[in-house]
């Protein structure tokens, strides 16, 4: 039987054979007979990766198998679309909700059979209900596409470094992401206070008690007449509600010809119908439908707003309601302690730089991502 074979359109330089196409049974060895399930209040504490469908679940005393193998998820699986399939090395201990794989030494390297399995169309191979599984028959008789071993390497080594990068910038991400929640509480006084827990140097003044609709203006929206709706950009720009915020951010996705309410560029955005309070800004003059409000106010004003929306603060208000929402006085008369401009300028610039980092992690891990999936 004549296999098929095939070609990358990139490849790394002296490597001009083409591809095989393969069976997984035939490049690997399956070593689920050594799997052990253990009930979690019956595992005892250690250094050894526990794994299970969805990667390490635990730390174990004692290991299953030792050695570089493949985990695929057999059943469990949390993400169907990407399906869970990782290159693991040392001594691990391997539950009976992943296959346990290793390529035959030969003819193939674990870390790029981990990549190739990955990118096969594993979700429709899956069976059963609520709780897809991937039988151990069908992920042996996956095709695959291969190369010579040393280009495997290759490729394997390259796609690696790929993943340790995205895995830096996921890390960074969440540790800032988790520093910003924490600064937001001791940065802001907490109820029944009218200090914070850590100031900037100087500042010593007690926060003032303020009505939000005597600090900051106010506009509720009001939506054009659905027949001035269009996908012409050189209209104005429409804003109706959250779907049209991205990473805080307006992101415009519809037009109008009519104006009703307006923000200007560098207006804060909130959105005042489910889920109320979700916060955003605007880089664009825009046109505001009633799924929203225009806010001026500065960097400070924000942050307080986008921790009201983390504590909570707006679902008190609008709860009760058919339908998700706040008003105009709900806003307006929203009770919130405000420093001297000087502190708030200076509370303001140190979160704005925190969000400039967290930003700039997570696009770099979604770079990188975009152009391993591509």
């Amino acid at each position: 039987m004549t296999k098929k074979t095939d070609t990358p359109a990139i490849r790394f330089k002296g490597f001009s054979d083409t591809w095989e196409q393969r069976k997984v049974r035939e490049i690997t060895d399956r070593y689920d007979n050594l799997r052990i399930p253990v009930a979690a209040s019956l595992r005892i504490a250690g250094t050894t990766p526990y794994y299970g469908a969805n990667g390490i679940q635990d730390y174990v005393e004692g290991y299953t198998h030792d050695g570089e193998f493949i985990l695929v998820a057999e059943d469990g699986a949390n993400d169907l679309k990407n399906y869970p399939v990782k290159c693991v090395k040392g001594r691990i201990w391997v539950n009976n909700h992943a296959h346990v794989l290793q390529g035959k030494c030969a003819c193939a390297d674990n870390q790029f059979l981990a990549y190739a399995i990955s990118q096969a169309d594993i979700e429709s191979l899956l069976v059963g209900g609520g709780r897809a599984k991937l039988n151990a028959e069908t992920l042996m008789d996956i095709e695959l596409l291969l190369p010579s071993k040393d280009e495997q390497i290759q490729i394997g080594s390259y796609l690696a470094r790929l993943d340790n990068l995205i895995t830096l910038h996921q890390r960074e991400y969440e540790k800032l992401h988790n520093i910003k929640k924490s600064m937001l509480e001791k940065m802001f006084p907490k109820n029944g206070s009218n200090v914070p827990e850590i100031r900037f140097k100087g500042f010593t003044e007690a926060w003032e008690q303020r009505k939000l609709g005597d600090v900051v203006q106010i506009t509720m929206g009001q939506s054009p007449d659905g027949s001035t709706y269009s996908d012409e950009p050189s209209d104005y720009i429409l804003v109706q509600g959250n779907a049209d915020l991205q990473n805080g951010w307006v992101c415009p996705r519809i037009w109008t010809t009519q104006i009703t309410k307006k923000a200007d560029a560098g207006d804060l955005i909130m959105s005042v119908r489910a889920p109320a309070g979700a916060m955003g800004k605007t880089a664009y003059n825009a046109v505001i439908g009633r799924g929203v409000a225009a806010i001026k106010g500065n960097e400070f004003i924000y942050q307080l707003l986008v921790k009201m929306d983390a504590d909570g603060f707006w679902k008190i208000l609008s709860c009760g309601s058919t339908f998700e929402s706040l008003n105009s006085e709900n806003i307006k008369n929203a009770e919130v302690k405000i420093p001297t401009t000087a502190e708030q300028i200076k509370i303001g610039g140190y979160f704005q730089q925190l969000d400039h980092l967290i930003t700039l992690h997570q696009r770099k891990w979604k770079r990188i991502n975009f152009r391993c999936s591509h």
